[in-house]
């Protein structure tokens, strides 16, 4: 009887945890994606533009962060600073493969920064932006260059 009773008191016990009215509310963070184009965003419209390569880089066909993110300090700062501006997430690949592939992927890659800065519960929109290979930063004909171009960079837009 008393096993009975104690697995009944932890059933119930549990159950509280699983209600809907007690159990942590989640904060829905809305992530849009903007249509590939050549350029997402006027330049006058820019606020800062960072370039996180050396914070959060890609490995090659990878949209995994292998950096840790937390090292973004003036970003974040500037985000901050501009709560009613809009982040533009924009990834982008090297040179090798199709570039249908590199446009997905490169948009894998923003979406993957965006949800961790969609973490830190700034009230911005973010939208993400695939560029593929065509905004290099680097040649994509040596090892180096085509690392530098396996970038996500983070730009800060004037509202609309």
């Amino acid at each position: 009887m008393k096993k009975l009773l104690v697995l009944t008191s932890s059933v119930l016990l549990a159950g509280c945890f699983i209600c809907h009215k007690t159990a942590p509310k989640e904060e829905h963070i809305t992530i849009v994606e903007i249509a590939q184009q050549q350029s997402p965003v006027q330049a006058e419209k820019i606020i800062s533009r960072h370039s996180i390569s050396e914070v959060a880089n890609f490995a090659f066909d990878s949209k995994e962060i292998r950096s840790d993110m937390n090292k973004m300090d003036a970003l974040m700062a500037d985000i901050k600073a501009h709560p009613d501006a809009v982040i533009l997430v924009e990834g982008h690949t090297d040179n090798v493969g199709p570039e249908e592939y590199n446009k997905n992927l490169s948009l894998q890659r923003a979406h993957a920064v965006a949800e961790e800065l969609a973490r830190h519960n700034y009230p911005n929109e973010i939208r993400t932006y695939g560029a593929g290979s065509s905004m290099p930063i680097a040649s994509n004909d040596t090892e180096e260059g085509r690392a530098q171009n396996r970038r996500v960079d983070v730009v800060l837009v004037r509202g609309e």
